[in-house]
């Protein structure tokens, strides 16, 4: 069961990467080319099951990293359709708005809600197992 106080940043994940597939589909359909199918791919792989990786303290770090990949390869994704698409004439307001630059921002919002997950869900426990040499100085 996933802790309460950790619920509202998975969902939160949840709605960022259910948007961004939306948004994928709605100005990149699969169908239209395979340079498309990569991204839809990992979008679905960080929907599906790095927010199953988020609901164990056991595989919390492994979703923080493997969203930290997949957030890295949207942008590198995302900046090269921008270099291949580039706004004309390049103005502010056309990179603000016309740009992938604001899909790039909403994706780099998953980097800090993962972290957020990740430090509420590591416990702050050390082992109390002891190892070697201090079972001896235990004793002493």
């Amino acid at each position: 069961m996933v802790p309460q106080r950790v619920r509202f940043y998975i969902f939160l994940h949840v709605c960022i990467s259910l948007g961004g597939i939306l948004i994928h589909m709605k100005h990149h359909p699969v169908g239209e080319s395979l340079f498309y199918l990569w991204a839809a791919v990992i979008s679905v792989f960080s929907l599906l099951v790095i927010t199953l990786l988020y609901c164990r303290p056991s595989t919390v770090a492994w979703g923080f990293l493997l969203n930290a990949g997949a957030v890295i390869a949207g942008t590198i994704g995302m900046s090269y359709f921008t270099l291949l698409n580039p706004v004309v004439p390049f103005t502010l307001p056309k990179l603000l708005l016309e740009s992938s630059l604001p899909g790039i921002v909403v994706l780099w919002t998953k980097i800090p809600i993962s972290y957020v997950i990740l430090k509420k869900m590591k416990p702050l426990k050390v082992s109390t197992r002891t190892r070697g040499c201090e079972r001896l100085l235990e004793k002493v």
